[in-house]
């Protein structure tokens, strides 16, 4: 009895229910069914992809480099890896097609393609970081590859050039000529480590406080400097602000003198400028016998000579000319360009507006694209046709003959002042074949403060010649020689020099 009520209150009436069909007919075919269509579209689809576009950029690091493509996301936007990059991954496609398709995209565009480009330093990045014994750079790293970028348009451009910061300050500073300092050269003997004085610029700080060529440097702040490296005197205890003071000791003879100097602007002289007579340059023995009464003597005739176009040249060459001609009453000038390798085309622009008058239309007249009743110097023409015109505008004027002097080395401003000169038959041109460079390059400075330089214009003088390739030829052509002896002479024996002078004493300018 006891096992039947056990087995009477466990039991449970139930009531028999109608089993529920599924709302879509079988669930195991219809489910089924939907799981193979989604699984055929999703490898038809990538089979689709990869034959057109090839594999992922992302896919293809992760198989091949573990995902290393990551590392270039400091080097690019997330847009750019967007843009989409087949890299060197293989399609599946025939050999034609690929080919067909690389025709394509060389013809779609000839920029460089940054996707790829980051995606590879990413890759070469993420080798560096595991298996490169040493230290890393990455000021450096950075630096060097836009300098490779720019240094892969030198075949054709061997202008191209990309500065650093750092570079591209001291570029400015040499071009402008000047820095703060005491205004002397200093040079530090082999054998003994002196520092000797070997010149001091007229109006520095140095001259002002007493110091002379052949100083010899003893004490800086009381600090001996005699067996120190004279580059660390320089950059740490000479140079410094503007206004600040050093107490120097030179050693002058048997005597020690004490000087303090104040920091200041010290502009490199840059400018050879004087008359003849000042320069201790005299006439021709055979031009003073042949010449007349009225002949010019080395007070009447100025000589100017510069190496490059830039600020400080233009600035000093400009106050060597008012001397020249305001204080020294030249009649005649000589510019010497020999070796000049050019510069800045405004610098040029500015001292042919001091030179030439502001009315010589001779190649502007009835051209709409110039403007008129003004002398033009310059024009400069990009790949578009399009460019800038330079005119005289200063209201100043020198009348008097002018030679100018070039050869070979004579460069892009240099041919570009000589060339307008000539157009205008302001001057005469003397010496050899300039260097024939024709062509613009332009500077631009980046946020960061680094830049980049590359051709983007060529550059015409008033008559429309492009000198590029071409160069300025001279009216008389005078070779001084192709050896040194005979090339490096003093300007006593320069043949050239020479015919300047004569041309201007007997007037046969």
């Amino acid at each position: 009895m006891q096992n039947e009520n056990i087995n009477i209150n466990n039991t449970t009436e139930t009531k028999p229910t109608k089993p529920k069909k599924p709302i879509f007919g079988n669930f195991d075919f219809v489910y089924g069914f939907l799981l193979g269509l989604f699984i055929m579209f999703t490898i038809g689809g990538s089979t689709f992809y990869v034959y057109f576009f090839g594999i992922p950029p992302f896919i293809n690091d992760y198989i091949n480099h573990r995902g290393s493509g990551n590392a270039y996301m400091s080097l690019a936007s997330a847009s750019e890896l967007k843009a989409g990059d087949n890299g060197t991954t293989e399609s599946k496609a025939s050999a034609e097609t690929s080919e067909a398709s690389s025709k394509k995209q060389e013809k779609a565009s000839t920029s460089l393609d940054m996707a790829a480009v980051t995606r590879k330093l990413g890759i070469l990045q993420t080798l560096i970081d595991q298996n490169y014994l040493f230290p890393e750079d990455p000021a450096k790293a950075s630096t060097y590859i836009y300098k490779g970028l720019l240094a892969s348009l030198t075949d054709e451009d061997p202008y191209a050039h990309y500065y650093s910061a750092e570079e591209m300050n001291q570029r400015k500073s040499q071009q402008n000529g000047t820095y703060y300092g005491i205004g002397a050269i200093v040079h530090q003997l082999e054998d003994t480590k002196e520092s000797i004085v070997i010149e001091v610029y007229p109006g520095s700080p140095a001259e002002a406080a007493g110091m002379q060529i052949g100083d010899i440097l003893y004490k800086v702040n009381g600090i001996d400097i005699s067996e120190m490296d004279l580059s660390y005197v320089i950059q740490n205890m000479i140079q410094g602000d503007k206004g600040t003071s050093l107490e120097c000791v030179v050693k002058r003879g048997d005597q020690e003198i004490s000087m303090r100097i104040t920091r200041g602007d010290v502009e490199i002289p840059r400018v050879t400028a004087g008359t003849l007579s000042r320069l201790n340059i005299s006439l021709p023995e055979e031009i003073q016998n042949s010449a007349g009464s009225s002949v010019l003597t080395t007070d009447d005739i100025g000589y100017l000579s510069f190496a490059n176009f830039y600020s400080a040249e233009g600035r000093q060459a400009k106050a060597a000319l008012d001397s020249l001609v305001n204080d020294d009453h030249i009649k005649a000038l000589i510019v010497d360009l020999r070796g000049n390798t050019g510069g800045d085309i405004e610098v040029a622009s500015s001292l042919l507006d001091y030179i030439l008058p502001d009315d010589l239309t001779t190649f502007t007249e009835g051209k709409s694209e110039f403007q008129q009743g003004k002398t033009l110097f310059a024009y400069t023409r990009d790949k578009s046709g399009k460019g800038q015109e330079w005119y005289a505008s200063d209201g100043h004027s020198i009348d008097i003959p002018i030679v100018v002097l070039q050869n070979q080395n004579s460069a892009s401003a240099a041919e570009l002042f000589s060339g307008c000169l000539k157009d205008y038959g302001v001057a005469q041109v003397i010496g050899t074949r300039s260097y024939g460079k024709g062509i613009v390059q332009t500077i631009t400075t980046l946020a960061d403060g680094s830049a980049v330089e590359f051709t983007t214009h060529y550059y015409y003088i008033p008559s429309g010649l492009n000198i590029h390739q071409v160069g300025i030829t001279p009216d008389i052509d005078i070779d001084l020689g192709s050896n040194a002896d005979e090339y490096m002479v003093s300007l006593e024996d320069d043949k050239q020099l020479q015919k300047a002078i004569e041309i201007l004493v007997k007037g046969g300018y």
